[in-house]
C-alpha cells in the first residue's frame, strides 16, 4: 500500500473538497473524491446521487468505478481514496472491495451531519461499528476551507 505524507497529500484533499464545492454549484451534493496511486490522480468523482436517482451513485463510489474502468481491472490494491469528508459504510464497502485499504479526508462526519447529512440508524450503527473496529483505514488530514462545500449547500438550501 502506498504510504503518502500528509504534505504530499494536501494538495489531493484540496482537490477532492474543490470538487465536492463545484458539485454544489452544479446542483449536486457537496461530496467528492479522488482514486491515487503512485502520486497518480487514476480517476475523480463527485456524489451524483439526485442527478442520477441512484443511492449508491456517492462520490468514492463514482471515483472507484472510474479508476476501475480506467485500468480495466477490479483490484485497486496499493491505491489511497481521497475524500471530501468522512465516508460513510458504503464508501468504505466499496473501497474495501476493491483492495484499497486507506481513506484520506480532510472532515469527519460531524460536519456532514451540520449540514444535514444524516445515516439513517442502520447505517449510522455500522459506521460506528467500522469507526471503532477499522480506524487504521481512515486518515483525517485538515485543510483549510473543508468545510465550504457543506458552507455552500446550507446557503443553497437557506429560504
Amino acid at each position: 500500500m502506498e504510504t503518502l505524507r500528509d504534505t504530499d497529500l494536501v494538495p489531493l484533499v484540496e482537490r477532492a473538497v474543490a470538487l465536492a464545492a463545484a458539485n454544489v454549484d452544479d446542483g449536486q451534493l457537496p461530496f467528492g473524491a479522488l482514486v491515487v496511486r503512485g502520486g497518480e490522480v487514476l480517476a475523480t468523482g463527485v456524489n451524483v446521487a439526485l442527478r442520477d436517482d441512484d443511492l449508491t451513485a456517492h462520490a468514492e463510489v463514482v471515483a472507484v468505478r472510474e479508476a476501475s474502468r480506467a485500468l480495466g481491472t477490479l483490484d485497486l490494491t496499493g491505491a489511497v481514496v481521497v475524500a471530501s469528508c468522512e465516508p460513510c459504510p458504503q464508501c468504505r464497502a466499496v473501497a474495501a472491495l476493491a483492495g484499497i485499504a486507506e481513506i484520506v479526508f480532510p472532515t469527519d462526519r460531524d460536519s456532514a451531519r451540520r449540514a444535514g447529512f444524516e445515516l439513517p440508524p442502520p447505517a449510522a450503527r455500522l459506521q460506528d461499528l467500522l469507526r471503532s473496529e477499522v480506524p487504521e483505514g481512515l486518515r483525517l488530514v485538515p485543510v483549510a476551507g473543508a468545510e465550504v462545500p457543506f458552507d455552500r449547500w446550507l446557503a443553497r438550501s437557506a429560504p
